[in-house]
């Protein structure tokens, strides 16, 4: 039986929310209360988790400072705040911190679920906002009064595999540009898996993850490895030809271009220059201590693909 038995998620209808409120609620006899918090409960998404037993309770629009007395309301008798809002609330989560103190939350679970954010946070600019929260709970002044979780899974593979990271497969074409040489190894780790492991740390001891950083690694592999996956994937038809091209983009070009890029091109070229460095690389994981979640490999992950 779980120790925290009111769990509360921010940022639920995203695909992993909703994964884990619906993996939480499987098990509903464990908690007392499965709580989404939601700027609009009459959404699709908050009325399909309310349906199947979440208890939905409204927000502000805005996470801003002005919101922080509407959240410590929202926040009664909740032992858990699990946050998994978008890039563009992560800074937003300075005040769920403190609603979070004020209502008496146990434990805090900020956004961050990426690459080794104390190794790699300084690095990726793209990322760099994700380190003051980090800073803020294992502050004194919060820490004393708040626990928090931190989870690491490198990329999402579901993203690895997509557009993002240079790839466009279909049932009998593929293309993928691989940055650098690619010889240089990632951690990926399926959505659906990372809320699967969130819903296990909350049904386990909490000492097990009290103050701590969690790894978790669905798979591991370079970007010459992935190709070799995906084309034993591709489906042969009879009398349609089957296509696979492989580019390849320096590093000292994807450098240059991101010189002068903007927004989610920006964006994207630091995740590339991340991988041909290393640094989307977990040194180690946790999965051993949830044997209950058996993590979708690449070669699963990909046979659904086609």
């Amino acid at each position: 039986m779980s120790a925290f038995k009111n769990i509360a998620v921010v940022g639920g209808t995203s695909e992993i929310g909703q994964d884990l409120i619906k993996n939480l609620l499987a098990t509903k006899a464990e908690f007392d209360s499965i709580i989404l918090l939601t700027r609009d409960p009459d959404s699709v998404a908050s009325k399909a988790l309310t349906a199947a037993g979440a208890e939905a309770r409204k927000i502000p629009s805005e996470l801003s400072a002005a919101a922080i007395p509407a959240l410590v309301e929202a926040l009664k008798r909740v032992d858990v705040l699990v946050s998994i809002v978008g890039a563009q609330a992560l800074a937003d989560q300075v005040h769920l911190i403190h609603a979070s103190v004020q209502a008496g939350v146990k434990r805090f679970f900020p956004s961050e679920f990426g690459v080794d954010l104390d190794l790699q946070g300084s690095t990726i600019p793209f990322l760099g906002v994700k380190v003051p929260i980090r800073q803020l709970l294992r502050s004194e002044e919060i820490s004393s009064k708040l626990e928090h979780t931190f989870v690491e899974n490198g990329y999402f593979m579901d993203g690895f595999f997509s557009s993002f990271f240079g790839w466009e497969i279909s049932g009998t074409s593929v293309a993928v540009n691989i940055p650098g040489t690619g010889d240089v190894p990632v951690t990926v780790t399926l959505q659906s898996d990372v809320a699967r492991f969130l819903a296990e740390i909350l049904r386990a001891d909490p000492a097990i993850s009290r103050n701590k950083t969690l790894k978790f690694e669905g798979d591991r592999f370079t970007f010459n490895q992935a190709r070799e996956i995906v084309s034993k994937a591709v489906i042969h038809v009879p009398g349609v030809k089957s296509t696979f091209s492989t580019t390849f983009t320096a590093v000292d070009t994807l450098e240059k271009r991101f010189e002068t890029a903007e927004g989610y091109e920006r964006a994207q070229l630091q995740m590339l220059l991340a991988t041909v460095r290393g640094q989307g690389l977990l040194s180690h994981n946790h999965n051993k201590l949830f044997p209950n979640v058996k993590p979708t490999s690449a070669k699963e992950y990909i046979a659904t693909l086609f």
